[in-house]
C-alpha cells in the first residue's frame, strides 16, 4: 500500500515538473531590441543601460535598429567602446527602407558584430564637422588633427571587425556615402534584409567572435524584447535635442556674464550655472554621471550659500531644482544592483530640502519684518524713566541701564521718576513725550 502511494506521488510530481523542464529547454533565445536615432549623450547612456539589462536578465544578444543623421563624436566613441567590450553579440540593422546610417551611425554600424541594412538605405558621410554643422576651417591645423584622428578611429573599427578598411576611411576623408547593395559588395556590411524576421532567420548559425571566443548565433526563433527607456533616458533625450542644447548653452553663458557684470542679482548666475552644466552633459563633453554629480555639488553650494547670502529664495530654489535634476540623471534603475540608487530616496530628500528652505525663507522674511533687536532703533517706542528735573524741557533719562540726554516735546514739567515715551531719536538726543506723571516720595 505504501509503495503504491509513493509510486503515485512520484508520477504526479513528474507530470508537473517534466512539462516545465521541457519548456525551459525549448525556450527561445531572447534578444533585446533597441531603437536609436540621433546620437548623443542619451544614446550612449541608453546603450550602456541596454547592455546592463542583457547581462542582468541573461539575454542572448542585442539588436540595434538604427536610423540616424549622425550626432556627437564623443558619444559615438563611448558607444563604440561599449559595443567592442560587449559580452553578447551586437547586431545593427539600418532600417526600415529609407533609413540611413549617416555620420556617427556609420561608426556604430561598422562596430557591430553583424552589420545589416535594409534595401533602399544608405550609409556614410562621416566627415567631422563643428558643433554648428559646418565644416571646420580648411586652413586650420585643428581640421587636419581631427580628420586624421577620426580616420584612424574608423580604420581601427574596420580592422577589429574585418571590414573594408579603405572604404571605411573614405567615409570620413571624402564624405563617401553608399547604398546598402554597394556596402554589401564592398564588405562594409554583412547582410541585406528587408525586415527583422528575415534578418533573424538569416543570421541563424552564423559564427561571431566575442572577445577570444567564437559563438554560433541561434536567432531563427529568437524572441525580441523591446528596450523600455526610463525617466532618466527621456530627460537626457530632451536636453540632448540640438535646439535645446543650443538654448541651454546660450542661457548659461548669458546668465554667468550677467552675474559677473551685476554682482548680487543671484538668479541669473544660478540659472546660468545649471543651464551650462546641462549643456555640457547634453554635448557629451561631460559624462552623464560626472555631470550629474557636478550638478548636485553646485546645487548644494547654492543651498548653503542661501544661509549666508539671503537671496529671497533664488539660491535655495535654484539649488533644489538642480539637486532633483542631478539626482535623476545620476540614477539608472537598469544599472547593476550594487551601483543602483533608489529613485524613492530622491523624494524624501527633496521634500526635506524643500521644507528646510521654506522654513529658512520664512525666518528670513520674519527677520526682515521684525523690529530691530539691537542699535538705537530699539529705543523707538520704549518707555524711559527721568532721573532728574527737566529744565526748559531738557534733562536726562535712564533706559536699559544707560543715561541719555532727552527733550520733552510737549514742554511738560518732568520730575525724577516720571515715565516718558520715546517718540524719535536725534543723534544722541531722545525726543520724549511725558506719560502719566509719577512722583517719588
Amino acid at each position: 500500500m505504501a509503495h503504491s502511494f509513493l509510486r503515485t506521488l512520484i508520477t504526479f510530481l513528474l507530470a508537473l515538473l517534466l512539462p516545465n523542464l521541457a519548456h525551459g529547454a525549448d525556450a527561445p533565445p531572447k534578444w533585446l531590441e533597441l531603437r536609436l536615432g540621433t546620437i548623443g549623450a542619451a544614446s550612449a547612456d541608453v546603450l550602456k543601460s541596454a547592455l546592463n539589462e542583457i547581462d542582468k536578465d541573461k539575454m542572448d544578444g542585442l539588436l540595434i535598429i538604427l536610423d540616424t543623421p549622425g550626432g556627437s563624436l564623443e558619444a559615438t566613441r563611448t558607444m563604440v567602446q561599449d559595443m567592442m567590450a560587449a559580452k553578447v553579440p551586437v547586431v545593427v540593422w539600418v532600417g526600415p527602407d529609407g533609413a540611413h546610417a549617416g555620420s556617427a551611425g556609420t561608426f556604430i554600424t561598422l562596430a557591430s558584430h553583424v552589420a545589416a541594412m535594409a534595401p533602399g538605405t544608405n550609409i556614410g558621410a562621416a566627415h567631422p564637422v563643428d558643433i554648428s554643422g559646418r565644416n571646420i576651417d580648411d586652413k586650420s591645423d585643428l581640421r587636419s588633427k581631427i580628420e586624421n584622428d577620426t580616420v584612424a578611429f574608423m580604420q581601427s573599427i574596420a580592422d577589429a571587425r574585418g571590414r573594408n578598411r579603405e572604404m571605411a576611411a573614405s567615409f570620413v576623408s571624402n564624405s563617401l556615402s553608399i547604398t546598402a547593395q554597394e556596402a554589401l559588395e564592398n564588405k562594409v556590411i554583412d547582410v541585406i534584409a528587408p525586415d527583422l524576421k528575415t534578418l533573424m532567420k538569416g543570421l541563424d548559425g552564423r559564427d561571431v567572435k566575442i572577445g577570444e571566443t567564437t559563438r554560433k548565433l541561434q536567432t531563427a526563433n529568437a524572441e525580441l524584447v523591446p528596450f523600455e527607456r526610463n525617466f532618466r533616458h527621456e530627460l537626457l533625450e530632451i536636453i540632448s535635442n540640438p535646439n535645446l542644447f543650443y538654448l541651454l548653452f546660450i542661457v548659461g553663458l548669458l546668465g554667468l556674464a550677467f552675474e559677473i557684470t551685476h554682482p548680487g542679482v543671484v538668479a541669473p548666475g544660478v540659472i546660468g550655472a545649471i543651464s551650462l552644466i546641462l549643456a555640457l552633459i547634453a554635448s557629451s563633453m561631460l559624462p552623464v554621471n560626472f555631470g550629474a554629480m557636478l550638478l548636485i555639488l553646485a546645487s548644494v553650494v547654492f543651498m548653503v550659500a542661501e544661509i549666508f547670502l539671503p537671496s529671497f529664495g533664488a539660491l535655495g530654489v535654484g539649488g533644489l531644482i538642480g539637486f532633483v535634476t542631478g539626482s535623476i540623471l545620476l540614477i539608472d534603475d537598469k544599472a547593476e544592483p550594487a551601483m543602483r540608487i533608489s529613485r524613492w530616496l530622491i523624494i524624501p530628500t527633496s521634500l526635506f530640502l524643500l521644507a528646510f528652505f521654506l522654513g529658512l525663507g520664512w525666518l528670513v522674511l520674519r527677520n526682515v519684518r521684525a523690529k530691530a533687536k539691537t542699535g538705537v532703533e530699539t529705543l523707538l517706542g520704549a518707555e524711559v524713566e527721568a532721573v532728574e528735573y527737566f529744565i526748559d524741557g531738557h534733562g536726562r533719562v535712564r533706559i536699559f541701564g544707560e543715561y541719555w540726554n532727552a527733550t520733552e516735546v510737549n514742554h511738560q514739567t518732568v520730575k525724577p521718576g516720571d515715565r516718558l515715551h520715546v517718540e524719535a531719536i536725534d543723534g544722541l538726543n531722545l525726543k520724549l513725550r511725558l506719560l502719566q506723571p509719577t512722583r517719588k516720595d
